[in-house]
Parts: C-alpha cells; sequence; structure tokens
C-alpha cells in the first residue's frame, strides 16, 4: 500500500512538472512557469518524506539540483508578478496611480523573464532532470513495517520544529520557515493521513492549514514589497513623489498587522 501510494503521488506531479517545463520550454506561459514551481515544490516534500521512511542513502536536495537555478529564476518572476497584483490593489484601496513604479516593475519582469529563458537550454540539454530510476528504487526499498509508527514520528519532527521556532524570538525568516515547513505538511497532507491513520494532522483540517500558509504568503508578499519599494526610490535619487511615501507607509502598515495577526495564531496550540 505505501509503495501504492507513494508512486502515485511521485507520477502525478512529476508528470505536471514535465507538461509545464515543455510549455515553457516551447512557449513562454507564466501559468506555465507557477504550475511547474509549485509542482516542484510537491516533489521537493515527497522526496523528504521518501528519505525519512527508506533507510537507504537517498539526498532529496540533490534530486533537484539540476532545476535550482531555474526554480530561483521562476520565484522571481513570479515574486515580481505578485508586486503588481499588489500595486493595482493599492492603487484602488488609495485612488491613486503610480505608474512610474509599474514601469519599474514591468522593466524588472522582462529582464528576469529573459534571464529565466536563457537558462532553460541547459536544463533541456541534460538527459535526465531527475534521477526517476534511483528514486523508484528508493520507494521500492521503503519497509512498510510500522509505517504508521515512522509516518507519525515524521509528522512529529516536523511540528516539533515549528514549535521550537515559535518559542524563540520572533523574526521574519521564522515566519518565512514556518510557512515552507506548514506547506510541506499541507502538501503531504492527503499521503500523511492515510499513513498515520489521523484524519487531522495538526488541530487544523487540510483547508484550514492551507489557509494559514496563505495568511503567511500574503505576509510575506508585502516583506517583498517593502524591498521592492526601496529598491524603486533608490532609482529616484532623492526625487522621492510623495504618492511613493504614503505607498510605502501603507504597505509597512499592512505589512505589520499581518504580522501581529499571524503570531496570534502561530503562537496557539495548533498541534494535537
Amino acid at each position: 500500500m505505501v509503495l501504492e501510494i507513494v508512486t502515485k503521488y511521485y507520477l502525478e506531479y512529476i508528470t505536471v512538472f514535465k507538461e509545464n517545463f515543455i510549455k515553457v520550454l516551447y512557449n513562454f506561459d507564466p501559468d506555465a512557469v507557477h504550475k511547474m514551481r509549485t509542482s516542484t515544490k510537491r516533489l521537493r516534500a515527497l522526496f523528504l518524506l521518501i528519505k525519512f521512511l527508506s533507510s537507504e542513502k537517498f539526498k532529496a536536495k540533490k534530486q533537484l539540483k539540476n532545476i535550482r537555478r531555474i526554480f530561483k529564476l521562476a520565484g522571481r518572476i513570479r515574486e515580481i508578478q505578485v508586486e503588481q497584483l499588489l500595486v493595482y490593489e493599492l492603487e484602488q484601496r488609495m485612488n491613486q496611480n503610480f505608474v512610474e513604479y509599474n514601469e519599474y516593475l514591468l522593466i524588472k519582469e522582462h529582464k528576469s523573464i529573459a534571464e529565466f529563458l536563457k537558462c532553460l537550454p541547459d536544463v533541456e540539454r541534460r538527459s535526465n532532470i531527475f534521477n526517476e530510476e534511483l528514486i523508484f528504487n528508493i520507494i521500492k526499498s521503503i519497509d512498510s513495517t510500522d509505517m504508521k509508527a515512522k509516518s507519525k514520528k515524521f509528522l512529529l519532527k516536523k511540528t516539533a520544529f515549528i514549535t521550537k521556532l515559535n518559542r524563540k524570538k520572533t523574526s521574519n525568516d521564522k515566519i518565512h520557515k514556518n510557512r515552507t515547513v506548514l506547506k510541506q505538511i499541507y502538501y503531504l497532507y492527503d499521503i500523511l493521513t492515510i499513513l498515520t491513520g489521523n484524519t487531522k494532522l495538526l488541530k487544523l483540517s487540510k483547508i484550514e492549514l492551507k489557509e494559514l500558509e496563505q495568511q503567511i504568503g500574503n505576509w510575506h508578499d508585502r516583506v517583498n514589497s517593502f524591498h521592492f519599494l526601496t529598491a524603486f526610490l533608490k532609482t529616484k535619487e532623492g526625487r522621492i513623489f510623495a504618492k511613493y511615501k504614503l505607498l510605502k507607509q501603507q504597505v509597512v502598515v499592512d505589512r505589520d498587522k499581518m504580522r501581529s495577526e499571524l503570531l496570534k495564531v502561530l503562537r496557539k496550540e495548533i498541534f494535537p
């Protein structure tokens, strides 16, 4: 059963990755880039679980080395596109237009896309992006004995990391690490509910976990927005328009409010 569940998940998301990689390779499509990146995150979470369950040596991080650079470049494109959407939303709320900033973001987006496309041929020339033979052999090597206990131990390790993280002095980096681990649990939710026998992995349903992860993501978008705006204003050499001071202030207000709300949630006992 374990073999079937893990294999099915791997085949589903490796297929999504390949289909969207081909789309991006021959006809750049922002939606395909996003799906390719999301499927990579799902595969990374699965590789971490496989590594934990298998007694064989398996370096999860190594399986992604061939696409590490395009993954990062795709993330950069995504961040700029999210910032463009956020600026549009703030234009409506503040009854303002931020033409100069939108032009700055558009140029930045085009440069990032060009850098991304330049990277693709190197990846395409590789005979295998993933070492699929090795991955299948490692999956086959997993011993299903005490699988329930092993899977619970994997989940406990993840939740213990988050609990320890949130007991320390808060920083933006620590909040972001929360999101990374919570997202891994979300991606593996269906597999882990079957393997552990638990209907809920945390004191959160799958939907509630997704909402929390998105809440952290929305806060992180404002953190990025602050950095984007700071870089943009430096290009003006002191000629800062009053409206951009107001825009930056609004981003800070939204960011800090979201951060405060997040900390209340993260410091609660969300684990069973």
